[in-house]
């Protein structure tokens, strides 16, 4: 059985990469400089080439713009053509469909558990693009903003208990649907890999999920529209993303994307869906068989 690559020293644009990543959530206003060294070494390691280089240059210069636009009030229709622009070249660089870029095997055609079906791991370069792309667009996107009070206030001891019983009530929900429909099969067991997986589910997956999602889509549609409307539409695109599963796979993510966005509605603050949205993958990758259970595929 094949498992972790040699990633040295290769892997030096990553750990540009993954600080640069931290250091928007923590010292937003220097996340460009990281961002510089990320690209000059990921161009010297080749995880991108000039075309893909210059792919990125154009997105960031389209969010500059349309930022600008938005500011000034004026051309509104070429600020929302240019929007729907930059969205559909994220969708591009999520898809690995933006040439230019070359992300670093780490886990290749690894098996969790026995039972688990076979499967490679990627530090993506291109994906993680998208964070940096839409922080041009949108400045505020990691701010913390005004939650919407759903639950009732369950106090013990001064902790609300509120929101972590919803999260425990709908992890195994989804957990439940996802083994009804023979995706998973229970074999707790955590891989001598999961720490690899780990970081790159957090800030290479989930914060970048979590911020297209819910901190553009989700948030830009129930300001247009309704909450309702918001968590709606990003849940269904969210399971839509992953229809590489297929129809049981997508409805499962559906579901998850629908408990992400009620943290995000309820909290307002985007760093709690990114952190139940990780706690989920977690809690799949130790406690059932990753990414899916072999009698099912």
């Amino acid at each position: 059985m094949l498992s972790v690559v040699n990633v040295f020293p290769e892997i030096v644009p990553w750990l540009f990469l993954i600080s640069t990543i931290i250091t928007a959530f923590i010292k937003p206003r220097i996340w460009p400089i990281g961002l510089l060294f990320t690209l000059l070494s990921g161009f010297h390691f080749d995880a991108i080439s000039f075309l893909g280089l210059g792919g990125v240059i154009l997105l960031f210069s389209m969010a500059f713009y349309a930022r600008k636009l938005a500011d000034s009030s004026l051309n509104k229709t070429l600020n929302l053509v240019l929007t729907l622009l930059i969205l559909i070249g994220c969708i591009g660089l999520a898809a690995h469909a933006i040439p230019g870029f070359n992300n670093l095997l780490i886990l290749n055609q690894v098996e969790k558990s026995v039972n688990s079906v076979p499967f490679s791991m990627y530090f993506n370069f291109d994906k993680p693009m998208i964070l940096f792309i839409l922080l041009v667009l949108y400045p505020t996107v990691l701010v913390n903003q005004k939650g919407v009070r759903f639950l009732p206030a369950m106090q013990v001891s001064k902790f609300n208990l509120g929101l972590p019983l919803v999260t425990i009530i709908s992890f195994t929900v989804i957990f439940l649907l996802a083994n009804l429909l023979s995706l998973i099969t229970f074999e707790a067991d955590l891989p001598r890999w999961w720490w690899w997986f780990a970081i790159n589910n957090l800030l290479l997956t989930c914060v970048v999920e979590e911020v297209f999602f819910r901190g553009v889509i989700q948030q830009k549609l129930a300001r247009k529209f309704s909450p309702v409307i918001g968590i709606l539409v990003a849940s269904i695109l969210f399971g839509i993303a992953h229809f590489a599963g297929g129809i049981n796979y997508m409805l499962v993510a559906i579901l998850a994307g629908f408990l992400y966005g009620f943290i995000y509605l309820q909290t307002g603050k985007l760093w709690q869906a990114i952190l139940i949205h990780f706690c989920l993958n977690m809690t799949h990758l130790y406690l059932f068989t990753y990414p899916l259970a072999k009698s099912y595929a």
